[in-house]
């Protein structure tokens, strides 16, 4: 028996669909419906916030835990990602201790990139807290520390955001230093490698689910979205006879941003581009001539095969395609 958290979420959702049919599989939900059997809880409360039979009911049932839930928006408050990904790990521990089950922790691979001044720096330092209390609590456990997920995600995230302003126009530049690598993850390879942890008893320690070496230039990543965002426009009757290239996104220096920056915002006349510009080039920070993350893809015994440089710009393409069709409101900022 496997118990999914957060299981309405990116990962959580995919994993549920990679799962064996063999598999006895539960999710703890806390909102949303999810199509599968499921108990309604809250990690943020103890007992998981189940009545105490209810729990001790999924005690007896459960083996092994995947620990999904977790919050990633950046810019929530520290207290509120401290009670999800810190409170919430501890009740899980919990659970996992009262179970006498086995563990698969969700983290992230921005922990490697935690102190650098950059908008993960609050998030990472609370699931840099969670594994702590992972590894402290002598339990059976293995840590995944997972990338930047692509595909058709349920909700979408900062990198996804700024690649959605640059496909539709609103990010005439980019502080990037020539060569910056963004480490992008298929999601069912990170629902494929989370399965396999799942069942390998034996699992330990942490395991990068990245793309490692095969993260794509940031030069790379715009190209990409531009060819797409062109073949949009054919479709688009107000849009064909525009010259896209005025709408393309330049990769500038980061040592002249600030100079630039300060020349856009003073002559913009709109509230939202400079909202955007900025909120790009301060999440552009987290990204900017950092070291690759290493990757543990291909060495996962019965895991999904290690990223390449095809699959990775695979991976981009089906990203902007699913961007590419949101409605235009999506990114429009209140």
């Amino acid at each position: 028996m496997i118990l999914i958290t957060g299981a309405s979420g990116a990962v959580g959702s995919a994993l549920l669909r990679e799962l064996d049919s063999t598999d006895e599989v539960i999710a703890l939900t806390h909102h949303k419906p999810v199509g599968t059997a499921s108990v309604r809880g809250d990690v943020t409360r103890p007992w998981l916030g189940l009545h105490p039979a209810e729990y001790r009911e999924l005690a007896a049932k459960v083996d092994v835990v995947v620990h999904c839930a977790a919050a990633v928006n950046f810019s929530a408050s520290r207290e509120h990602l401290h009670r999800i990904n810190v409170v919430g790990t501890g009740h899980v521990l919990r659970f996992v201790a009262d179970a006498e089950a086995r563990l698969v922790h969700g983290s992230t691979a921005f922990i490697a990139r935690a102190g650098d001044g950059t908008p993960f720096d609050a998030y990472a330092a609370t699931k840099s807290a969670g594994e702590t209390l992972v590894r402290e609590s002598g339990l059976p456990a293995c840590i995944a520390r997972i990338s930047t997920v692509v595909g058709d995600v349920p909700r979408l995230q900062a990198f996804h955001y700024l690649l959605g302003f640059a496909l539709s126009g609103q990010l005439p530049f980019l502080p990037c230093t020539p060569g910056t690598r963004v480490d992008l993850v298929p999601r069912d390879a990170v629902a494929a490698a989370l399965a396999a942890l799942a069942h390998d008893h034996d699992a330990h320690g942490d395991h990068w689910l990245t793309a490692g070496p095969a993260a794509l230039p940031m030069e790379r990543v715009i190209e990409i979205a531009t060819d797409a965002a062109a073949a949009r426009a054919q479709d688009d009757e107000e849009l064909r006879d525009i010259d896209q290239t005025i709408f393309h996104t330049r990769l500038i220096d980061p040592a002249v941003a600030s100079t630039v920056l300060t020349a856009v915002l003073s002559r913009s006349s709109s509230s939202a581009a400079p909202s955007v510009i900025e909120r790009a080039a301060n999440l552009m920070t987290a990204y900017d001539n950092a070291e690759p993350f290493p990757t543990s893809l291909g060495r996962i015994p019965s895991g999904p095969a290690a990223p390449s440089i095809e699959s990775s710009e695979t991976a981009l393409r089906h990203l902007v395609d699913y961007l590419t069709g949101l409605p235009r409101q999506t990114w429009e900022l209140s």
